[in-house]
């Protein structure tokens, strides 16, 4: 399932690239990195992350206020000789008020 979501996200950039009227030089991979969708490429227990593929990873900094939500895709980058990862949540509009 990794192989899909490393497809998916060089698809999402490679759509991206043609869509600019700009066009420029054609993509490049400048840092690692992976978008990964939940339940196919990541999934969150007690505490930790577990990376479909058998990695898992400790969660550091997580900011219980958004728990309610449902998770999103998450963005996995190597940066500095760590792992970091980015989830996304998806937190509904507010209605407006009618007076």
């Amino acid at each position: 399932m990794i192989a899909l979501d490393c497809y998916r996200d060089a698809l999402a950039n490679a759509r991206a690239w043609r869509m600019n009227p700009k066009k420029g030089r054609r993509p490049r991979v400048k840092r690692l990195g992976m978008l990964l969708h939940p339940g196919s490429g990541y999934r969150i227990r007690d505490g930790y992350v577990e990376i479909v593929g058998g990695i898992m990873m400790n969660i550091i900094g997580w900011d219980r206020r958004y728990d309610e939500y449902e998770n999103r895709e998450a963005r996995l980058v190597y940066r500095g000789g760590e792992m970091i990862l980015w989830i996304s949540k998806r937190i509904p509009k507010a209605k407006a008020i009618q007076a």
